[in-house]
């Protein structure tokens, strides 16, 4: 019986957080409104933070059981099929809520970006690293 890679969805799930950290450090001014370290007290609550961090961690979750459970896809097939997901799931889903919260090109785009970049990370490791294999059974 396959296993989920519990390892690999750790280490994506880490890389996704320390380049969520550098992408909300490294936000360009014309999309805060305001130079980074003026005011720099209006960082986003912890209500926000945990809520982006269990959302994030149970998309990656989904992610790597679906790849476990279409086992007769190729490495390629499992890249694809993550993209494919971020596209058919996540991309109209915050384009609905995008245009409901009425955010702006900019700011739409900015975050746009970085759940493509997450997708991406998750879309190169998660099917490269396959769990290992033990020779005793569970």
């Amino acid at each position: 019986m396959h296993k989920m890679n519990l390892k690999a969805v750790m280490v994506v799930f880490v890389f996704q957080v320390l380049v969520g950290v550098l992408w909300y450090a490294s936000t360009p001014t014309q999309f805060l409104g305001r130079f980074v370290l003026h005011d720099a007290a209006e960082l986003p609550s912890w209500d926000v933070l945990v809520i982006f961090l269990i959302s994030s961690f149970v998309y990656l979750w989904f992610t790597a059981w679906l790849m476990l459970r279409v086992r007769n896809l190729t490495r390629i097939g499992q890249f694809f099929l993550a993209i494919f997901i971020w596209i058919l799931i996540v991309l109209p889903n915050f384009l609905i809520v995008s245009l409901h919260l009425e955010l702006g090109y900019d700011d739409s785009l900015y975050l746009l970006s970085y759940s493509a970049v997450n997708c991406a990370i998750m879309a190169f490791i998660l099917p490269l690293w396959r769990p290992s294999r033990s020779i005793f059974k569970d």
